[in-house]
């Protein structure tokens, strides 16, 4: 490991901000390797004294094609951001050349870190060789917005599965509507207003986080999803939730965009 970073809540725990840590926060971290693939499995953990691993989990993490890591101590929550030193790398280089200011592959790879590093980091081990890279990411990427065309698609997305959805109840396939109402349709509604408060100059985070504590009631209302598999409760839900669309696309695209149904 050439890299440790601490991220997260817990590295702002010395900040009176409504991101600092609390008893409820886990501990996060971007792990560079030149191994990356011996967090695929739990083996490693072996080496840790002190605390009961009870889970282990590996998914992706916001950095594309970059796996992260869940672990659940007996104490502790951990999330793990597994960098390779081989796509660092590559990111210097091509920062060196000024490709990190040009939309594609590598710009967006630098985004990711950016975003999640924004808000404060701190190197534990490996300043020295990966810290310059850091500091360029925060200082020189902006954080990845949506376009209006990016948010159209968005948008005409929720059309087709509001229509399968409506299909599914017809049908009476109550627990797929419901199951699409929170998965699809209110994952769009929370994107739209996260990329509404960014471009109204607002405090947002991205998954939602920190919702009841940022935005006013009407505004935590709309985008509130609340179903059970009662027809009528379903039917209301997912109308509301339609609703909440055309309303953020008006807000965001204005007559540039319509409900086409």
């Amino acid at each position: 490991m050439s890299g440790l970073v601490l991220i997260g809540s817990r590295e702002r725990s010395s900040k009176a901000t409504i991101e600092t840590a609390d008893e409820h926060s886990d501990w996060d971290f971007h792990v560079i390797t030149a191994n990356p693939s011996m967090f695929l499995s739990r083996d490693w953990t072996e080496e840790i004294l002190g605390s009961q691993l009870k889970a282990y989990a590996t998914r992706s993490a916001i950095i594309s094609g970059v796996p992260k890591v869940g672990l659940v101590f007996s104490d502790a929550e951990v999330d793990l951001v597994i960098i390779s030193e081989k796509l660092l790398r590559g990111l210097k280089l091509w920062a060196a050349f000024g490709m990190h200011r040009r939309s594609g592959p590598s710009q967006r790879r630098m985004q990711d870190i950016a975003e999640v590093i924004r808000p404060g980091w701190r190197f534990l081990k490996g300043e020295r060789r990966w810290g310059a890279l850091y500091r360029r990411a925060v200082s020189e990427v902006a954080d990845p917005r949506l376009s209006n065309a990016a948010l159209k698609n968005l948008a005409e997305g929720f059309v087709c599965d509001f229509v399968w959805t409506k299909r599914k109840m017809a049908r009476g396939e109550f627990r797929t509507a419901q199951r699409m109402l929170h998965r699809e349709l209110a994952e769009v509604n929370f994107q739209l207003l996260h990329e509404l408060r960014q471009r109204q100059g607002k405090l947002s985070f991205t998954k939602a986080r920190r919702l009841e504590l940022i935005t006013s009631a009407t505004e935590l209302d709309k985008v509130t999803v609340e179903a059970t598999l009662a027809p009528a409760c379903l039917h209301a839900a997912i109308d509301k939730c339609a609703a909440t669309c055309r309303e953020l696309m008006a807000d965001l695209v204005g007559a540039n965009w319509r409900w086409p149904i």
